[in-house]
């Protein structure tokens, strides 16, 4: 698949932004939730704070009024004399173990002792920061401490409940962000659904006109002056749906494999993508040739050897900024309207893979790329067209040939034909349709391969013993030499053209 992107998230509050008396503000505002307060006091932003900058106590449970042995009758304590909390507010970035030990005992007063701490400062506390300020907390009898640093200021400003404190100071809301990411969510479940009734639950082959945002040009491509390298629209052809949105075909290319070595090459000379257009396009001659020498040097490739390189795209519904099922008299399928990037165009990702048959496909991944093909290709042509002699196929291999048109493989241990040479052409017996003429073979691979490398191959395809046996005429040997030779059938105007298979 295609590579991953940065995932869009918040980066780290700057606290550091903040003035002193502001930070203190915040811990103040953080403060209000943690306990059940009977008064909250400031002393830091007056001066003299004797070294805390919020004094807070808690709310003391009412108490009956109790008699002592004597049956006298207890005074009740004082609402207001609830347990005493310091908190202390450091805007430092950095505080190890030996600058919390001082800031401790700088606001200690062992005649008034407080029943709670909090040390808060933007900082990262080590493991050895924590231990210093529990030892030195517990040793001067504190009785609850706790330790606010970045990360845990972070989690309460993060909690919903807290979100209008995190907008006061940091111009931040989750809240809105979830209501914006509501909208979002709808418009693409709107956008997946706008296409599911537009090309079913299964768009195979069927075409999308992807159009730029931005353009105001189309339909008309010659107001683009670099239309060719960057088009503003372009018709695709869809493979697939995604969860995350539409696949569709951008390149098929002529690709080469080796399994043993691990190797593959694609040449990126001729796309395959058929034109999906409705209109017929001027024929460019010059294209036409570059694609016929393509071919005809990828079909001189083995056959267990040949692949197509597959690139898709992918186009999500959330980059979809409207759709248009109906389309327009230009080009008469669903119009899909996105905000095209600079390089990768309406694509968020892509699918890379070589494609071996139409139910078999392979990674890229482990293997390394070769230099198979030149960067530029002769012209094909075809070498002997033999026209006294033919090929002599047994039933079963000439009802094979009959029923897969595109080509056929024999196996020879006679030598018959070894006046055979690639690019040679010549005929099947008693293959005459009822015009009398005779399938025609161009030979495409010539090579020797070992009894032994045969039935090695067999191993995965046990049908394929049985077909080199028919032709055979015996059992295969391990030790014997066979020449394999690789043909595709063609038409007699193929080689008056001298064009290669289509």
């Amino acid at each position: 698949m295609a590579k991953p992107y940065v995932t869009r998230t918040l980066g780290p509050i700057h606290f550091e932004d903040l003035d002193p008396h502001r930070f203190e503000d915040l811990i103040r505002q953080l403060v209000y939730d943690f306990r059940q307060w009977q008064s909250i006091e400031s002393t830091g932003r007056g001066g003299a704070d004797d070294g805390f900058d919020i004094r807070a106590y808690e709310v003391l449970p009412v108490a009956e009024p109790t008699t002592n042995d004597e049956g006298e009758q207890e005074d009740a304590p004082h609402p207001m004399e609830g347990n005493l909390w310091m908190i202390q507010c450091k805007r430092e970035r950095e505080l190890g173990p030996k600058r919390v030990e001082a800031i401790i005992k700088d606001a200690m007063n062992p005649y008034a002792l407080p029943y709670g701490y909090i040390l808060a400062a933007p900082a990262n506390f080590s493991k050895a920061a924590h231990d210093k300020f529990r030892e030195e907390l517990r040793n001067h009898g504190v009785m609850e401490f706790y330790l606010w640093g970045a990360g845990e200021l972070e989690d309460m400003l993060y909690q919903p409940r807290n979100d209008h404190i995190l907008f006061a100071f940091f111009g931040i809301s989750l809240i809105s962000r979830r209501r914006s990411r509501t909208t979002e969510i709808r418009a693409t479940v709107n956008a997946k659904n706008k296409l599911l009734r537009a090309l079913g639950d299964n768009p195979h082959h069927q075409s999308v006109l992807v159009r730029d945002l931005k353009d105001i040009n189309y339909p008309y491509e010659d107001d683009c002056e670099d239309f060719e390298e960057h088009p503003r629209w372009k018709q695709y052809s869809a493979v697939a749906f995604y969860p995350l949105g539409l696949i569709v075909s951008i390149g098929r290319y002529y690709a080469y494999i080796d399994r043993t070595k691990g190797e593959w090459d694609f040449t990126k000379v001729v796309n395959n993508v058929r034109n999906i257009h409705g209109h017929q396009r001027r024929r460019d001659v010059e294209k036409e040739e570059l694609r016929n020498a393509v071919q005809g040097f990828w079909e001189q490739i083995p056959h267990a050897k040949q692949t197509t390189y597959v690139r898709d795209g992918l186009i999500r519904f959330d980059s979809i900024a409207f759709i248009d099922d109906k389309g327009d008299s230009e080009y008469k399928c669903p119009h899909l309207f996105v905000d095209f990037h600079i390089k990768r165009g309406p694509f968020s990702a892509f699918f890379e893979y070589l494609e071996i048959n139409e139910h078999h496909s392979e990674s890229l991944k482990g293997l390394k790329r070769a230099k198979i093909f030149p960067k530029t290709f002769p012209k094909p042509s075809f070498g002997t067209v033999h026209k006294e002699r033919l090929i002599v196929l047994d039933d079963s291999t000439r009802a094979t040939l009959k029923h897969n048109r595109g080509g056929i493989t024999l196996y020879d241990s006679d030598k018959k034909y070894a006046y055979l040479k690639p690019a040679d052409v010549i005929g099947v017996e008693k293959t005459e349709d009822k015009d009398g003429k005779k399938t025609l073979l161009k030979i495409t691979n010539i090579r020797v391969a070992t009894g032994k490398e045969l039935l090695d191959s067999c191993n995965d395809d046990p049908p394929l013993r049985r077909e080199i046996e028919n032709q055979l005429g015996r059992e295969l040997k391990l030790g014997e030499e066979i020449q394999v030779i690789e043909a595709l059938a063609i038409c007699d105007w193929q080689i008056e053209q001298n064009r290669p298979v289509v």
